[in-house]
């Protein structure tokens, strides 16, 4: 690959939630995110730590998988808004 800088994310921690229909609780993912370089991935230059992102959507989901994979988006969301608001500050 041409990227200078890779993005290693480990899951640290999942709950899946559930729904019930009429209650439920969302997914809970806490991961620690490692920003490295490509060619020495010991060369970590940033590490964050995100905890019990959750993924929550509207409506029903009776999928785990689903309400998991909101837990990532959040995280991924949340990221990203971290990163443009220190690139703009």
């Amino acid at each position: 690959t041409s990227a200078r800088y890779n993005l290693i994310v480990q899951t640290v921690w999942i709950y899946p939630g559930w729904d019930a229909g009429i209650m439920k609780q969302p997914a809970k993912v806490s991961t620690n995110l490692k920003f490295v370089e490509t060619a020495n991935k010991s060369n970590v230059l940033l590490e964050i730590t995100s905890e019990e992102a959750p993924g929550d959507q509207w409506g029903n989901n009776y999928s785990n998988e689903s309400r998991i994979g909101e837990g990532y988006a959040k995280t991924a969301k949340s990221l990203s808004k971290m990163i443009l608001k220190k690139a703009y500050k």
